[in-house]
């Protein structure tokens, strides 16, 4: 059954109220960047490497985090059993846990990183995506763009470091323009509770240094960021929620970003939404638009919540759909 929309303000709520990984205390007291520093306690590096036609593509590991079952909205025990077991994942009504990673772009001269995952103050096994970067043998100097899926605090964590200074020298910074505005609403920020405020400071603070110079899209329409590289709105979990279009060679690949956060449920439930989906309607409609789209042009989706090395395929399933992980690249 589909969700009912929450308000902005009861959702917010609704995240200071759980333990999880937009509202841990460890990261809504910081009034700054400085959950950027450190190395995860336990490091959970790794580094796939695949091509797109001529675009080579690094899917980078952060880590992992456990959330609580709640979550996940509108989760039935008895149907979650039997998504799960499609899936071929055990299931626990308790808990949730999540990969978060993040992808690195070379198309001809062009360097674009795709997020940065969080920090290790959001849990020990998180903060690892600088070690998976240096693992792809990659410097931060050398890249050229920072595309940001959306601005949460899971997917800016390593941009900026405990003194305000970038991580990634060079990176021009591009987001969707209703991502930035909805960053920094002063009216929306004045109405949140304080521990709300928090994350809205930290992820402000992480984009800060990256704000002159920085090119925003239009979320009206796609917006090609270089040859072969298309950004594409995908609206709902926040305003300015965006991913992007690979193709080259007759090969298509497209990274969509948090449509996803539970893959062993939302495949089979695309109508199930995570509590932090700001507008859950428009979410619903964009992962399943993106699901019959993936499934019908048998597109290799990547996703920054699908369990790393988080590539693969989705195949209809019944009424619904399943996520078959993709195979090795040799060719890399």
């Amino acid at each position: 059954m589909t969700q009912p929309a929450l308000s902005r303000r009861s959702l917010l709520a609704s995240l200071a109220a759980a333990p999880a990984l937009l509202a841990l205390p460890s990261l809504i007291r910081s009034s700054s960047a400085e959950a950027a520093e450190g190395a995860p306690a336990n490091k959970q590096s790794a580094v796939i490497r695949r091509r797109v036609g001529d675009i080579e593509l690094f899917a980078l590991a952060d880590g992992f985090s456990t959330l609580p079952g709640q979550v996940l909205l509108g989760l039935e025990d008895e149907a979650a059993q039997e998504a799960a077991r499609i899936a071929h994942k055990p299931h626990d009504p308790a808990a949730l846990t999540i990969s978060i990673n993040t992808y690195l772009i070379r198309s001809g001269d062009r360097l674009i990183a795709v997020d940065t995952g969080a920090t290790s103050a959001m849990a020990p096994t998180l903060g690892a995506w600088r070690d998976s970067l240096a693992e792809a043998g990659i410097a931060p100097q050398d890249v050229d763009t920072l595309f940001l899926t959306h601005a949460h605090a899971d997917h800016v964590g390593g941009m900026t470091d405990a003194s305000g200074a970038r991580l990634l020298p060079n990176a021009q910074l591009v987001l969707a323009d209703a991502e930035w505005a909805f960053t920094h609403d002063d009216a929306l920020f004045a109405s949140l509770p304080a521990d709300i405020q928090g994350n809205f400071r930290f992820s402000r603070a992480q984009l800060a240094p990256y704000a002159e110079g920085r090119k925003e899209l239009a979320m009206a329409r796609e917006s090609e960021i270089t040859p072969g590289v298309t950004a594409l709105p995908m609206p709902g979990h926040t305003p300015g929620h965006m991913g992007l279009r690979l193709d080259s060679q007759g090969e298509v690949l497209l990274i969509w970003g948090d449509v996803v956060h539970a893959p062993a449920y939302q495949f089979s439930r695309p109508d199930w939404s995570i509590a932090f989906d700001a507008d859950i309607p428009a979410a619903i409609a964009t992962r399943q638009r993106f699901f019959d789209m993936a499934a019908t042009d048998d597109v290799m989706v990547a996703g920054m919540h699908l369990d790393f090395p988080a590539l693969g395929f989705v195949e209809r399933h019944g009424n619904a759909y399943r996520y078959l992980a993709a195979p090795p690249d040799f060719r890399a």
